[in-house]
């Protein structure tokens, strides 16, 4: 790598280099940063979907994704017209810091949930973080009476869920093991 001064009045540097190509040198050094790249990528974080219909007067249903050691169960009942297209996420995040489980529509639903329960299976869950969205198109969160959250779950309370559904997201932190 060659400095040459700038030849402005703030005396900026600029840096130049030639690359060659030819050298072994550069040949591993190519190598190695494509290596790194490709370590680093399977260090990051993973995840698994799947897309499914909420069918309405069929009764109490479920779906589940898994990865690696954790599963996510959706079960639900709905009522309604037509059935709809949800989907639902299981992430490994943060460096493998974190699970998260998210059942969603992309748009408003409009659909008569009779109940619902999300349930997050796994090594050391706990979940510490959840949101939930009504289905009214407000993006407005359910009333924490509305639901009912245990370690590793997260359900709709009978006489008080309001039967509005649009998204269901909990968070789980998870041990480290290189702490």
């Amino acid at each position: 790598m060659k400095l040459n001064p700038a030849s402005t009045h703030r005396s900026i540097v600029n840096l130049h280099f030639r690359l060659d190509l030819d050298s072994p040198k550069t040949f591993s050094f190519i190598c190695l940063l494509l290596f790194a790249c490709l370590f680093v990528q399977t260090l990051g974080d993973e995840r698994t979907d799947d897309t499914f219909y909420v069918r309405p007067g069929a009764g109490p249903l479920s779906v589940r994704v898994q990865l690696k050691n954790y599963k996510c169960k959706f079960r639900y009942s709905a009522q309604g017209g037509t059935y709809e297209e949800w989907t639902i996420t299981l992430d490994l995040i943060d460096n493998g810091g974190a699970m998260a489980c998210t059942v969603e529509r992309n748009s408003a639903s409009y659909l008569f949930f009779e109940e619902f329960e999300m349930e997050l299976i796994g090594p050391s869950v706990s979940i510490t973080e959840v949101d939930v969205k009504d289905s009214k198109r407000d993006n407005l969160s359910l009333g924490k009476d509305e639901y009912e959250l245990t370690a590793n779950s997260i359900k709709s309370v009978k006489q008080k869920f309001k039967n509005h559904l649009e998204k269901v997201a909990v968070y789980s932190p998870l041990p480290r093991e290189d702490l």
